[in-house]
């Protein structure tokens, strides 16, 4: 996987965005509990958590799946403006929300990410190819920014619907196919995919409706299809088979469609399954099996508070899901850590 690696100035980048981003999560986590203070609002700290992770780690591990598979990725010059761009719209994220510096950043993010995408668009001609949704992933997930702009202030819980149609809409349909990817696996037919993927998103944010369950129960099958075919470790796809039961359970109701339903299978898909397929292709080793069971047994009780919350259980899934998120921050501490001081000594190959 050498050929692939990032430059260590962007291997370190990326760890950053990774250690600030969980690090964030968990102090929230800790704040909802009732034990830490903020310093700011929890609503900027919110945004800051969750674009600095879209922004400067997800997209970067997706590109570096791209390469692997031969697809051009942003590198060099446009590389260091995109860094630029993420780093302006994380502190304007926490200085100011949604204001003129997070605007700025996010602009110049997005139109990197359509750029890098339209170079993917060969692939749409190829039926199971995992980079094929790649391009109107990005392009339908894009087109909620508008509406978000113009809403924010005239109907901000319409707005916030739009902005969670949006995350989702990137994770499903750009994200878990880049992580797919990195795992050498096919999709089956890819317009069929895509089709869940925007149902799922638009059930979790603007438009929960029998139509775009039914495209959530399809999105769901086939990603159980994918981890029942998958060539990789029982662990990793045991986590795309745990995602694929968890978004078929609230495509059928039996898990409410409630925001903290929704953010703890979320945070399980990136956490768990996305990030252990990404991941192996930057660290500068591969960890083994029981490596990769500790951290998804942390996300396993940071997702499971969340949706135990969401059932209506009492005040303690706050404090277990702080726990969790708290394992999981340590894990890739650790993991990090151990990756850089021990270095060669720690080289597998990756998946």
């Amino acid at each position: 996987m050498n050929e692939h690696l990032p430059s260590p100035m962007h291997a370190r980048l990326l760890a950053f965005a990774l250690l600030t981003t969980v690090v964030l999560g968990v102090w929230l986590r800790w704040f909802l509990a009732g034990t830490l203070a903020l310093p700011m609002s929890f609503t900027h700290l919110r945004h800051a958590h969750s674009h600095l992770g879209y922004f400067g780690l997800l997209f970067p591990l997706a590109w570096i799946a791209w390469r692997r598979l031969g697809a051009p990725a942003p590198q060099g010059r446009a590389l260091a403006v995109y860094a630029t761009a993420t780093l302006l719209a994380f502190v304007g994220f926490l200085r100011a929300g949604y204001g003129p510096e997070a605007i700025v950043g996010s602009t110049v993010v997005g139109a990197v990410w359509l750029g890098s995408a339209w170079r993917t668009r060969a692939h749409l001609r190829s039926r199971d190819h995992p980079l094929a949704p790649i391009l109107p992933g990005v392009i339908v997930a894009e087109a909620c920014i508008p509406p978000i702009a113009i809403l924010l202030r005239r109907q901000p819980d319409v707005a916030a619907a739009f902005v969670a149609t949006f995350l989702a809409a990137l994770l499903f349909a750009v994200l878990v196919p880049s992580a797919l990817a990195a795992c050498d696996a096919r999709l089956g037919s890819w317009p069929l995919f895509f089709g869940g993927a925007i149902a799922a998103s638009a059930a979790i944010g603007v438009w929960d409706s029998p139509l775009t369950r039914v495209g959530m129960s399809v999105y769901a099958l086939m990603l159980g299809r994918i981890a029942w075919r998958m060539h990789a470790p029982i662990s990793l796809r045991g986590a795309w088979g745990a995602v694929s039961v968890g978004v078929l359970a609230m495509a059928l109701g039996i898990l409410p469609n409630v925001r903290p339903v929704a953010i703890g299978a979320i945070h399980f898909m990136i956490l768990g399954p996305v990030l252990a397929s990404l991941a192996p292709h930057w660290l500068r080793w591969n960890p083994p099996e029981p490596v990769w069971l500790l951290s998804h047994g942390s996300v396993a009780v940071l997702a499971g508070a969340l949706v135990a919350q969401g059932l209506g259980f009492g005040s303690w899934t706050a404090v277990g899901a702080a726990l969790g998120g708290s394992g999981v921050a340590l894990f890739w501490v650790l993991l990090i850590g151990s990756s850089w001081l021990l270095g060669p000594r720690l080289t597998r190959p990756a998946r």
